[in-house]
């Protein structure tokens, strides 16, 4: 921490903020053509407007300013801004292509990119649309900056930095060029294998295009109103879930697996997922043993737990007419969410194996000899100090988002519970909705619901960084009795 003491240096954070925005405006591309394609030529024609002058702002940006390499806390600035500078221009053709107001298409966006899933828009949305938010959950699910680092950017230190503050658990290949290319296409595999699984479930094709792409992402958005729901027979739920489930498990298993899938039951984070799932079954199957007969809970209840643990969002139910113990267990779920390394939210289920880790050390203290060592592991590796701190800061500061958030709900006449729902399903980037978030809802909630989202999807610290004052400014050193410390020089 001690670089923010120096500010970032803001040329080299723009700069590179315009390969963003090249990387951007091309992904913009793709709605364009499927506007075509159902001969939306309006929209097609906005997509296009926007598409263009994003790139071209993108590269003025990139060519006008000096070439400098990127320091870490310049990466870490630039992971914290993708998200909420790509939606809003995601925003804009959203916006214009529906009639929606800028704030509405904004937490679409938002929604969209995060891989969340929660919606403001009305009822049965064009196909244009549809698609459009389920390929920016796509995109959303595997980063900006994996385009940009495959296509765009050279390999070097910029390069290294960028990948290593956006990918961290995800480390393919010695060269960060290739682990991006290696990472792409692990992504685009499991895609293509969740969408020809959904052809066959007997999905329509372009249903089962949108789908592959919020399912891997874990993102939710469906092209049904009620979700899967939507769909009859229990094959298509199931296919659905088996896509969450790929995009939720560590991306860096997979090379691995191949070659000895044996491995996937020696990972810490798929027993625990595992674990936390069968018990999240269990309580939630007890809480909603009212709602009908035990087959039909059963599967509802494996379904909802499994869609808010991978953090997708999907529903086969009524969410909203749960029982408040129900949305409990699913809000813990929720918080909880999947492994590091994946396209799932929440704290994940390696932070929480680490704190149960720190818990069962500290009872173990007291039976050791105060100069023994304990070192500390996880899957094979010792665990710094300084990683313990900045996941410990971590898990508070995602309790204290969730209470704040909650008391602004609550002080706009929402349930302490729904409001829990929700803000739980905003930050853990779910989309699962108790009813709450809708177009009627208040402009304040959405922007605490749009917060709560970005905050979920970059893990809250990156985007706290960038409200420091040392982030930007240089400010004066703070001297204690006759000192210096971090942040200045000696006259």
């Amino acid at each position: 921490m001690y670089e923010l003491v120096s500010p970032v240096n803001r040329a080299a954070v723009l700069k590179y903020l315009g390969l963003v925005m090249i990387g951007m405006g091309a992904v913009l591309f793709v709605p364009l053509v499927v506007a075509v394609l159902f001969g939306s030529y309006t929209v097609a024609a906005a997509y296009a407007t926007i598409a263009v002058c994003v790139i071209v702002a993108g590269y003025g940006m990139y060519r006008m300013l000096p070439d400098a390499d990127l320091e870490w806390k310049d990466a870490l600035v630039i992971a914290a801004l993708i998200f909420p500078l790509s939606s809003a221009i995601s925003a804009i053709p959203i916006s214009i292509s529906t009639g929606m107001p800028l704030l509405d298409s904004l937490f679409e966006a938002v929604s969209g990119l995060t891989t969340t899933g929660l919606s403001v828009a009305p009822d049965g949305g064009d196909p244009v649309f549809l698609f459009a938010r389920s390929w920016l959950q796509w995109i959303g699910g595997i980063g900006i900056v994996l385009i940009v680092l495959s296509v765009v950017i050279d390999p070097g230190t910029s390069a290294y930095r960028l990948y290593s503050i956006n990918f961290a658990g995800k480390k393919l290949r010695p060269n960060v060029i290739g682990a991006a290319k290696t990472l792409g296409s692990i992504y685009l595999g499991i895609t293509l294998i969740a969408l020809f699984l959904l052809i066959a479930a007997g999905m329509p094709p372009f249903d089962a295009l949108c789908h592959a792409f919020a399912s891997v992402s874990t993102g939710g958005f469906s092209t049904k109103d009620d979700s899967i729901a939507g769909f009859s027979g229990i094959l298509i739920p199931a296919t659905v879930l088996l896509g969450c489930v790929l995009g939720a498990i560590n991306f860096g298993l997979y090379p691995r697996l191949i070659e000895n899938p044996r491995l996937l039951l020696s990972s810490e984070q798929v027993r625990g997922f595992l674990v936390v799932l069968a018990a999240g079954v269990l309580m939630l199957a007890f809480t909603m043993q009212e709602c009908g007969t035990f087959s039909f809970v059963a599967g509802a209840a494996a379904f909802q737990a499994l869609s808010a643990l991978t953090t997708a969002g999907f529903s086969t139910i009524d969410v909203g007419a749960l029982p408040e113990s129900a949305k409990f267990v699913l809000s813990a779920l929720m918080w909880i969410g999947g492994s590091v390394g994946s396209t799932a939210g929440g704290i994940k289920i390696l932070r929480l194996i680490l704190l149960a880790k720190i818990i069962h050390l500290v009872f173990i203290r007291f039976f050791l000899p105060r100069e023994a060592l304990t070192p500390f592991k996880i899957e094979g590796e010792v665990v710094e100090s300084g990683e313990v701190s900045t996941i410990l800061t971590f898990v508070l500061l995602y309790i204290l988002v969730i209470v704040v958030s909650v008391l602004v709900f609550t002080l706009h006449g929402i349930g302490t519970g729904d409001a829990l729902f929700e803000v739980s399903s905003a930050l853990g980037t779910v989309g699962l909705s108790a009813g709450v978030t809708s177009a009627a809802m208040a402009p304040l909630l959405k922007v605490v619901l749009i917060a709560d989202m970005l905050l979920g999807r970059m893990e809250i610290i990156p985007l706290c960084i960038l409200l420091f004052p040392r982030t930007w400014i240089r400010l004066p050193p703070v001297r204690e009795n006759g000192g210096r410390i971090a942040g200045g020089s000696n006259p």
